[in-house]
């Protein structure tokens, strides 16, 4: 069961926001754990469509630094379930086309008949239902979700200097060989 009430906001949303509920802010923004963004080695006993969607996701999730070695057990749970919903559905499509070329409906790929003949719900679509809110659950701890991206920061690990010249100290043409190349807004950034 997750938390109850609204996700926490970030301390550092909270101070942009200018502590609208008048309550006492804890500003020590070094408290946060933020693990230095790096992609996982991809594990041994992966499966190839969880290595398919590892290098697929992991790639886009590295480009925005929202993947850290710290998540590679989830990461790989999120990388294999997105890989079993994958099998699932095509299990099940593969059955309505077995159905549609024998003639019959092929929504009893859906159900199945009990012994007494009762009607119930195909254990493969039970299966993939769990499978896919697992898949969702596991995606929006990746703020992977639509919902989820409002509450994503990323790890951000240099700090932009915001103004030009450096406080007066040095000229404006004095910057190391190293940062000419550097950005110096976020227009900079791709």
């Amino acid at each position: 069961m997750g938390k109850r009430g609204p996700a926490a906001k970030p301390v550092e949303l909270k101070v942009l926001e200018g502590n609208r509920g008048k309550r006492p802010v804890a500003v020590n923004l070094d408290s946060t754990f933020r693990p230095e963004a790096g992609m996982p080695t991809v594990p041994k006993g992966l499966s190839p469509g969880a290595r398919k969607v590892w290098k697929r996701l992991g790639t886009e999730l590295l480009r925005y630094n929202l993947i850290s070695v710290v998540h590679s057990d989830l990461f790989e749970e999120l990388c294999e379930t997105v890989s079993d919903v994958k099998d699932l559905r095509h299990a099940i499509r593969s059955k309505q086309n077995l159905l549609r070329s024998e003639g019959k409906d092929p929504m009893g790929a859906f159900q199945v008949l009990t012994p007494n003949g009762m009607p119930q719900q195909h254990p493969l679509y039970q299966i993939l239902k769990s499978e896919r809110q697992m898949m969702l659950t596991l995606l929006a701890k990746f703020g992977l979700s639509p919902s989820e991206q409002a509450n994503v920061t990323t790890a951000i690990r240099a700090q932009l200097q915001l103004f030009e010249g450096d406080g007066g100290d040095k000229p404006k043409d004095a910057q190391p060989a190293a940062a000419a190349g550097a950005p110096k807004g976020f227009a900079d950034f791709d």
